[in-house]
């Protein structure tokens, strides 16, 4: 009886540890089947807004994908599409909440700049590099640190890596709200 106990204790504690894992490329529930046609593909956006017909708010614009309006769940498998999938959002324009991040190179003085969302149980977390406006100086221009933004911007790709298998996201020409 003991060891049985012990077995469905490590059992539980296994599946808790693999949440955040990375699961496979062909899996169904990450990717569309490539059998079913482009045009019936869509992101969690675009399927929640056409199954429950939302407009769009006036606070949204221009905005092609409004991650503000979506719980944190939503938001973060959202991200992890736009990651994925990344082709089917470049040159969109993206209002994303998060947490700002700023790291600058003591050597060059750089300042790299980026806004995270994290996951709802807070394990996991992803987002994207910001380029700030050119006219910008760090710090006195620059949201605090560690600080939760409202930032919309176009993604774009840095594809330095791209033969490395790295494809990084950026938001440019961005603002804060």
């Amino acid at each position: 009886m003991k060891s049985i106990r012990s077995a469905l204790a490590l059992i539980v504690i296994l599946l808790l540890c693999t949440a955040c894992g990375q699961q496979s490329v062909n899996s169904a529930a990450n990717l569309p089947s490539s059998d079913v046609p482009a045009a019936s593909q869509s992101s969690p956006i675009e399927s929640a807004q056409a199954d429950e017909n939302i407009a769009p708010s006036s606070e949204t614009g221009s905005v092609d994908v409004d991650l503000t309006e979506l719980s944190s769940t939503m938001v973060f498998a959202e991200v992890a599409n736009m990651m994925m999938q990344p082709d089917d959002y470049l040159g969109k324009t993206v209002r994303i909440r998060g947490i700002f991040t700023t790291y600058q190179d003591p050597q060059t003085k750089q300042v790299y700049c980026g806004v995270t969302v994290q996951d709802a149980t807070a394990c996991c977390a992803q987002g994207f590099d910001i380029v700030m406006p050119q006219t910008a100086r760090y710090p006195n221009d620059y949201p605090a640190d560690a600080s939760e933004v409202t930032v919309c911007g176009t993604l774009l790709a840095n594809e330095e890596l791209k033969n490395s298998g790295i494809i990084l996201l950026r938001l440019e020409d961005v603002t804060f709200e």
